[in-house]
């Protein structure tokens, strides 16, 4: 008997700036921003089961009968995060590339727009998992990074606003006659 070989694809949610709300205003300010607006959290309404039926009405779309009877029958999420919007979907080796195409053309979830990114594709579910944590440990680098550099430049800023001295040199401490403190 064959064993079946399945394939785990690791996808992520974005969601772009709508074009007359208060995002798009926000998106283009700075990259951090601009990530903060796309890696937003999901709203509680978006589940496994909703993905997984958006991704068959998709797979049927696109691809027509023979596509929905192969990749949308053994396709399922064994994973979805509403606080990362990031998921894990199984399905046939076979189907991997029309999961992947059907995944990347949906473009609503729930009466919203979004961007699915397939972001990796693996034989075990423990290397989605680790290919994810490894990404968000870059991602959270980079917004810190982007964050302390904002902070430096915005005090540096601040301080010339404000007139405040910066003491280019320390030379000595007899130039406190000159100031008048004679009294």
């Amino acid at each position: 008997m064959v064993r079946i070989k399945h394939r785990y694809i690791l996808f992520e949610v974005l969601y772009p700036p709508t074009k007359s709300g208060e995002d798009s205003e926000t998106f283009s300010n700075s990259q951090v921003d601009a990530l903060l607006t796309l890696h937003q959290s999901s709203p509680s309404t978006i589940n496994g089961k909703l993905i997984v039926s958006i991704l068959r009405k998709s797979i049927q779309t696109y691809y027509g009968d023979q596509g929905a009877g192969t990749a949308a029958v053994s396709t399922i999420v064994k994973y979805w995060s509403n606080k990362t919007s990031t998921g894990i979907i199984r399905c046939d080796r076979s189907a991997v590339q029309m999961v992947v195409g059907a995944l990347t053309l949906i473009d609503k979830l729930d009466n919203q727009n979004i961007i699915i990114r397939c972001t990796h594709i693996s034989g075990t579910i423990h290397k989605c998992e680790e290919y994810s944590i490894r990404k968000s440990k870059e991602l959270i680098r980079l917004i810190n990074k982007q964050t302390s550099k904002q902070k430096n430049v915005s005090n540096f800023l601040q301080s010339l606003q404000e007139g405040t001295n910066i003491n280019v040199s320390d030379k000595d401490d007899d130039d406190d006659d000159i100031q008048g403190d004679d009294e």
